[in-house]
């Protein structure tokens, strides 16, 4: 009698954190996005880009200075190109950006258009938007996301979006996603996400998959370039939540279903093939091959078995 006594208590002790952290959570991670500021653009370069295709899909109503903006990009960053030849340019360098003309908006989007680019198709818990204008809007099934949305999802938040692209993300617990860009278009095709901290799981749609193609899921400490594949992410979040196991390191953890990502920070550029996982523990540092289990990444079953034991013991006892 006295264990179930005490199981019952461990549980209400569970059931009081669990609200607790669901009523501070809205509040601190709206002033904690209010600290977070682009100062300037940058992109890696993916294997089979080139200068010009990066400029004509980020710059593509600027035809007639394409030129000009090239030899631009070349100029602030001489150490990325081969003999400072325009032509050959380092597959995995990092460059920073020219900002010019009316493509550039505040945080440095490169999109001002004013159409939805995803839909959300299922949500669970405290999940919200904060638009370009600080504006907050909570999340429902349907909902529309814009370019310039920056996404939160609470302590056992969820939220599944259905891109334009038909590409699918999972954005799972303490999570914050900022959309920087997003667009189909004739001289390419661009998706620039900035995973700030949290977990997902992306199927990639049309986007990645041509050439021309501008692709990243960028996070705080290395860059995702895929051309067609699925995989997870982790990063900045060593404690579990939502049924995923705690890990030791708040790096980024990164694991390839299908096809390959490129992985590229300040230590270069590497690739990771479908069946593995990696983790890069900082902005200068490669990835490291690990053994994970599904949990690290997604629901852990048996945590879920201990929480419905707790509360049908609650039950039990009411």
């Amino acid at each position: 009698m006295r264990l179930l006594e005490n199981a019952i208590g461990r549980a209400i002790v569970h059931g009081i954190v669990l609200l607790f952290v669901l009523a501070i959570y809205p509040s601190s991670s709206i002033a904690s996005s209010n600290e977070f500021k682009v100062e300037k653009r940058f992109l890696y370069v993916q294997p089979s880009q080139t200068v010009f295709s990066i400029v004509k899909v980020l710059y593509p109503d600027q035809e007639k200075r394409w030129s000009a903006i090239a030899q631009e990009i070349l100029k602030t960053n001489p150490e990325a190109f081969y003999s400072g030849d325009l032509s050959r340019i380092r597959i995995g360098a990092r460059i920073e950006l020219p900002l010019m003309g009316a493509n550039f908006m505040n945080n440095f989007m490169l999109y001002s258009g004013s159409g939805a680019v995803g839909q959300v198709t299922e949500v669970r818990g405290i999940v919200f938007a904060i638009s370009t204008k600080k504006k907050k809007r909570d999340l429902v099934k349907g909902s529309e996301i814009f370019v310039g949305d920056r996404l939160f999802t609470g302590a056992y938040g969820f939220i599944r979006l259905n891109m334009i692209d038909d590409a699918k993300i999972d954005l799972r617990c303490n999570s914050e996603m900022l959309i920087e860009d997003y667009q189909l278009m004739q001289t390419g095709n661009r998706s620039l996400l900035y995973l700030i901290k949290g977990s997902l799981r992306k199927i990639t749609g049309t986007i990645g998959k041509l050439s021309n193609d501008l692709y990243e899921m960028r996070t705080p400490m290395a860059t995702v370039g895929v051309r067609g594949t699925e995989y997870a992410l982790r990063v900045m979040q060593s404690y579990g939540c939502d049924g995923t196991v705690d890990v030791d390191s708040d790096g980024l953890f990164v694991r390839v279903d299908v096809g390959t990502v490129n992985l590229a920070n300040n230590s270069g550029l590497h690739s990771l093939t479908a069946g593995n996982a990696a983790i890069i523990k900082s902005k200068s540092i490669g990835p490291f091959a690990i053994d994970v289990d599904d949990s690290v990444f997604g629901f852990d079953r048996d945590s879920w078995y201990w929480w419905l034991f707790g509360l049908l013991l609650i039950a039990a006892a009411v």
